[in-house]
This record gives structure tokens, C-alpha cells and sequence, in this order.
């Protein structure tokens, strides 16, 4: 006798003719392009942000000052200066970068923080801190500043790190 699979072509099962893997490309398709669609967008009529290059120009930062306060052999450091806007329109936030190194010259941290506006003549807790962006540094104008670096290694040189301008972004 011989043997015979119940139901008939149960090994052989039938193949579907339908496209699944193009239904789930173009399914996924559909979904990053309404994902992208409705992320939010930054009201780019508001505000620019210039390039590296114009940041120079842009905001000038001098009388340099530093406020640094040690623990657990790690220092955080506030950084005093007055900035100075040489551009033609009002700033109303900035990026400095502080490079920090030790005794040998080595980098041993560098941080991105944004500036704030403080009077330089009270550097002490009860300052009025206040964001550029509350009061933006019109063209031609100085204000006081400070931007505050945290967990800096203990064989930091205390030495001013080396600042730069990340970003500005002024007010159109």
C-alpha cells in the first residue's frame, strides 16, 4: 500500500502570487515621509543662526575673568567677561566653548555652554543672571557675561581656557 498525505499536497503547500515585501516597503515609505511631515519645525523667520565663519565678527568677548570653586577634586569654573556685539542685528543667545589644560599644555576637557547676561560689577551668588534672549546685545552694545563649566579635573592649570564662539543666533 502506499502512503498518501491527507489532505492531498499537504507537503506542498500553495505559494501566494501577492507582493508582500513591496506592500511593506512602500507601507514604510509612506510612514517616514509622514513621520517627517508633521515633525515639528523651528520658526526660522524668528531667528537665524550664522555660520561659524560670521561668529567671529559676529560677537567679540574680552576682560576675561574666571570664578572657580573646588570639590571632590573636581573644580567647577565660571567664566566673567564682557561681550561686545559688531554686528548689525541684536543677539539673543551664544555658544562659547572653553578649551581647559593641564600644567603640560595637554587639552584635558572641553565644554559648550551658552552665555548669560550678568552684571560684572556683583560676581557673587546673588547675581541677576539673565538670558540674552529677555534682553538681546544690540548692535554696537557691551554687556557683562558668564558662562559656568562644570567637573573640571583637578590638574586643570587654572589658567583662562582657550574661549570661542560656537553659535550666536540673533534676532531678525
Amino acid at each position: 500500500m502506499e502512503h498518501r498525505p491527507f489532505p492531498p499536497n499537504a507537503t506542498n503547500p500553495p505559494q501566494s502570487r501577492f507582493p508582500w515585501p513591496l506592500v511593506a516597503l512602500a507601507i514604510a515609505v509612506a510612514l517616514l515621509v509622514v513621520t517627517l511631515w508633521l515633525a515639528p519645525s523651528m520658526n526660522k523667520a524668528s531667528t537665524k543662526e550664522l555660520n561659524m565663519a560670521s561668529t567671529a565678527s559676529q560677537l567679540r568677548l574680552s576682560s576675561i575673568s574666571l570664578s572657580p570653586q573646588e570639590a571632590n577634586q573636581q573644580a567647577n569654573v565660571d567664566v566673567y567677561g564682557e561681550a561686545s556685539n559688531a554686528g548689525a542685528q541684536p543677539i539673543t543667545n551664544a555658544i562659547i566653548s572653553a578649551v581647559f589644560k593641564d600644567k603640560s599644555g595637554n587639552v584635558i576637557v572641553t565644554q559648550q555652554k551658552p552665555m548669560t547676561r550678568v552684571d560684572l560689577q556683583k560676581k557673587t551668588k546673588a547675581l541677576n543672571e539673565q538670558d540674552f534672549s529677555q534682553d538681546p546685545l544690540k548692535p554696537g552694545q557691551s554687556a557683562g557675561f558668564r558662562a559656568s563649566y562644570t567637573d573640571i579635573p583637578q590638574n586643570w592649570n587654572h589658567e583662562p581656557p582657550e574661549l570661542s564662539v560656537l553659535q550666536v543666533t540673533v534676532k531678525k
